[in-house]
């Protein structure tokens, strides 16, 4: 994940989102990782809406960039699945991602704070979720062992 977050980070700071609005990274989340889950299996073939079209091998799983280097996918089958873009000016982007998992997941500490995991259940399956905010903008989920 983190030579993806680095591709994405070489790129200058994404501008801000008009407030009221989604961010994109956070769109992608929401359709690629929460909608697939638990298998994010679909999620590579839809990542194509997002402009990204070409993966590389990565562990077992699939990681992709888009062609202006603005927003990366990670996604390990039933393992892991990630989104990351350059750091953003936009102070709701931590809120907008509670708002997004909680949409799908039960839990969701909405007061919890970005660089600090929790966890929220999704179809029956306990999920870590992460907003990590350092270097850029990742947006995580993994299932809990």
């Amino acid at each position: 994940m983190t030579a993806g977050m680095a591709d994405c980070t070489a790129s200058a700071a994404a501008p801000p989102v008009a407030s009221g609005k989604t961010d994109i990274a956070i769109k992608a989340f929401k359709d690629l990782c929460l909608k697939t889950a638990p298998s994010f299996t679909a999620g590579i073939s839809g990542a194509k809406r997002y402009g990204v079209t070409d993966f590389d091998d990565l562990n077992g799983g699939k990681d992709g960039m888009t062609k202006d280097h603005s927003m990366s996918v990670q996604i390990k089958p039933g393992r892991e699945c990630a989104i990351t873009s350059p750091n953003r000016a936009d102070p709701t982007l931590h809120q907008q991602f509670l708002r997004a998992v909680a949409e799908f997941a039960d839990n969701v500490p909405m007061n919890d704070k970005p660089n600090q995991p929790f966890v929220a259940t999704i179809k029956g399956k306990r999920f870590i979720f992460q907003h990590d905010r350092n270097g850029g903008e990742a947006y995580v989920m993994i299932p809990q062992k």
